[in-house]
């Protein structure tokens, strides 16, 4: 291969994985092949793109979850959870409450709890995808159906992370100057009347701005937005 076209390889290759929803779908797919049963999700972490496929066909837009509703640290995912096949209620995580009538997924499994295995994608301990497989409890996963989904995480784990990254790169260039003014100050651990008074603002736009943040950042507290600022610089 020339050195010309090994250039235009490599490009075609950046752009396809800088198309997360794209990626998010051959996930989904490989996923639901792999079980061939259940519905299979997959989102980064914002939950900006979110695919979901149920016995083979996509859902349409109307049908997905709008945020998966965390209950786990986000921002600090154990070592021996990161990148791999888990199953959560088997493994004592997760209990059946998880599965409450508020439950983003709830409308999708109907009156059915389920049991379900994810891949949590992991960056230095700091989850950026997420994808899984939910079934009927009633039908746990067999051994052939994990022994599959957990040759699939194995596979999937790498071009997910790269392509939330690159995602998340791209999103957060667009934050404006005064978001990144009081993400600066927020990772020096000033207080919003602090903020207010150095930018010559009101408390109450820094508290806006700072919801705002946390809901595009996917944090919850003020801890997690500045980590969250210093991975991005």
């Amino acid at each position: 291969m020339a050195l010309r076209d090994r250039i235009e390889f490599v490009r075609e290759a950046a752009d396809t994985l800088r198309d997360t929803g794209a990626i998010l779908r051959l996930a989904v797919e490989a996923m639901s092949d792999a079980c061939g049963r259940g519905v299979a999700v997959a989102f980064t972490r914002e939950a900006r793109d979110f695919t979901v496929m149920a016995e083979g066909e996509l859902l349409p837009q109307e049908s997905k979850a709008s945020h998966p509703g965390w209950i786990v640290d986000i921002d600090c995912v154990p070592a021996w959870q990161q990148n791999r096949w888990i199953e959560p209620m088997q493994a004592g995580i997760h209990g059946p409450d998880y599965f409450s009538p508020s439950h983003p997924l709830a409308r999708v499994f109907r009156s059915h709890i389920p049991d379900y295995g994810r891949t949590m994608i992991c960056a230095e301990g700091w989850l950026v995808a997420w994808a899984g497989v939910f079934v009927d409890a009633r039908r746990p996963f067999s051994d052939h159906e994990r022994t599959r989904l957990g040759e699939s995480c194995a596979s999937l784990a790498e071009p997910l992370r790269v392509s939330a990254l690159l995602s998340r790169e791209e999103w957060t260039s667009t934050l404006s100057v005064r978001q990144n003014q009081i993400l600066a100050r927020v990772s020096r651990g000033w207080t919003n009347k602090q903020i207010a008074k150095d930018l010559d603002i009101s408390a109450a736009t820094v508290k806006t701005l700072l919801e705002r943040l946390y809901r595009r950042s996917g944090c919850g507290n003020r801890i997690a937005l500045a980590a969250w600022m210093r991975r991005l610089g």
